[in-house]
């Protein structure tokens, strides 16, 4: 059975390592299932969000967290989240 997988990189803090989160998400897609696809997009925008947005993206990650089997998280590049004030 495929496992359900978070994978998490940056994406506020740079997105220098788009091209490695989409090798990685692909070689897990192989056998698993990646929730966060998303963040392997060359095109995803880094641009600055409402907090209605952030609201948003909180609320679905929390769930898509939830329902995962596996979290991995690549950090050579971390995130200043979306609770920064």
């Amino acid at each position: 059975m495929k496992k359900k997988v978070y994978f998490a990189g940056s994406i506020r803090g740079g997105r220098e390592d788009t091209a490695v989160y989409k090798r990685i998400i692909d070689y897990i897609n192989r056998t698993d299932t990646v929730l966060t696809e998303h963040i392997g997009l060359g095109s995803l925008s880094v641009k600055a969000r409402t907090k209605e947005d952030d609201v948003h993206i909180y609320e679905r990650d929390t769930e898509w967290l939830r329902s995962s089997d596996v979290l991995i998280a690549e950090c050579t590049n971390p995130s200043h989240g979306v609770s920064r004030s």
